[in-house]
């Protein structure tokens, strides 16, 4: 892949240690932890009673001030928002006030940036409703012996859903919502490939500027790993045990750790053109330079199996985490040593964490390392996006954040205990899947 000149002139975040870049970036240098109790939750999902043990059920990374009326327009939006789409809706007007685009909206045919000229393209995920959605239904659907039967529970639900709450839940509603609230015309794609989604609908919408279909492109990524419903649904990652104290349960690369701590978040991106930002005078925050993909399955992958079990190389793929690094490397024309910052993607499932870590130590075996979901927790499909947008700050503000750690983290990768100041001029932000997808993508200052 030649080098891209795409460029990033607006970036925003939503997340449980700040909203907006600048607060998000200050939760990182300041080593702020969001995993807390989900007793603080905001969401709406189900919450711990006060007897209830404190277990890796009830503990995450919630964004906790988040208030979808400051952000939403107009409100009566909001009814067909699930959390998901509020704060991608959120994060995406934050990107885009900061590429100094709100003035020109909505886009008309009159303006210097035309309607058709402007897509959107999002990572996104299955959006989970709320168990009370269908406490009705499901109460309608009991038999006369008590038992729920499932043939009753389609014409319970015609009668006691809303016809509206599929429209809260879809998976491309993200993308729709913020094309309507800008008036983009141009291409419009959701893409859910599970923890890359963000990251691929940056490579996505790099392909529409390069081809001239569009001038201006928001792409964007948001998911969750707290919702109630999901977690009681899905079992495709082991689930952390609980630190003492709480914050320090999120536990990347560290030799005790049992597993995942979920989150949630947004991010998103407002990608040009160089030439076409600076026609409109904006500001670059940061250049992609280039992107590389690699897909190998994973041994569970290949064995058709999901297992949250610790088996060796069961869960991610050393082999394409690897190629898909050194390629994105050489298409920039660096070597390793000029790489300032690395933004990984450790998790805390030791599985996977091996994989990444003998990656790491092949290709940037002397880099910084981040590891964003230390401080989040897991995030889902926004996980990728996070780390994107945490790159872009990195070399605006010229820092390298640490990483929470607990005591017992290894000190085999690249972990920084403090701040400190960034030297060099790339960043190198790798995103992969348990399935054995990897992407990577390197930022470079503008």
């Amino acid at each position: 892949m030649p080098r891209s000149n795409v460029v990033i002139t607006g970036l925003g975040v939503v997340s449980s240690i700040g909203i907006g870049g600048d607060a998000f970036f200050d939760g990182l240098l300041q080593k702020r932890s969001g995993i807390t109790s989900l007793a603080n939750r905001t969401d709406g999902c189900a919450v711990p009673s006060s007897s209830d043990p404190v277990t890796a059920h009830w503990i995450g990374g919630p964004i906790i001030d988040f208030e979808p009326k400051q952000y939403v327009r107009p409100r009566k939006s909001l009814k067909v928002m699930c959390r998901e789409i509020q704060t991608a809706f959120a994060a995406s007007h934050l990107a885009i006030d900061q590429s100094g685009l709100t003035p020109l909206l909505p886009l008309n045919d009159a303006a210097a940036i035309k309607p058709v000229d402007v897509g959107t393209v999002f990572g996104s995920e299955m959006f989970y409703g709320s168990p009370v959605d269908m406490e009705d239904a499901v109460k309608a659907s009991v038999s006369e012996d008590g038992q729920f039967d499932p043939a009753m529970f389609g014409g319970a639900a015609m009668k006691k859903v809303t016809p509206l709450w599929m429209l809260k839940h879809l998976p491309n509603m993200p993308a729709c919502h913020v094309g309507i609230s800008i008036n983009a015309h141009g291409p419009n794609n959701t893409l859910v490939m599970g923890d890359v989604s963000g990251v691929a609908a940056v490579i996505e919408s790099i392909s529409c500027l390069e081809r001239g279909i569009a001038k201006l492109m928001i792409a964007g990524a948001t998911g969750t790993r707290i919702n109630t419903t999901r977690m009681n649904y899905r079992a495709d990652l082991p689930l952390a045990s609980v630190a003492d104290p709480i914050e320090f349960s999120s536990r990347p690369h560290d030799p005790e750790s049992q597993g995942v701590v979920g989150g949630e978040a947004a991010a998103t991106l407002v990608l040009e053109r160089s030439e076409d930002a600076q026609k409109r005078d904006a500001t670059v925050l940061a250049r992609i330079v280039s992107y590389a993909s690699c897909f190998i399955a994973s041994g569970g992958m290949r064995k058709a199996q999901r297992s949250s079990e610790p088996e060796p190389q069961s869960r991610g793929s050393a082999e394409a985490m690897k190629r898909s690094m050194v390629t994105a490397l050489a298409d920039a024309g660096i070597k390793a040593e000029q790489v300032g910052l690395v933004v990984c993607h450790g998790m805390g499932d030791p599985v996977i964490d091996l994989a990444e870590r003998t990656a790491l130590s092949e290709v940037v075996p002397d880099a910084p390392v981040l590891a964003t979901i230390a401080s989040l927790g897991h995030s889902g499909a926004a996980s990728g996006m996070v780390d994107l947008v945490t790159g872009a700050l990195a070399l605006v503000k010229r820092q390298v954040p640490p990483t929470v750690q607990h005591a017992a983290t290894a000190t085999s990768i690249g972990f920084r205990d403090a701040a400190e100041a960034m030297s060099l001029n790339h960043v190198l932000c790798l995103s992969h899947t348990s399935e054995g997808n990897a992407i990577t993508v390197v930022l470079e200052s503008p």
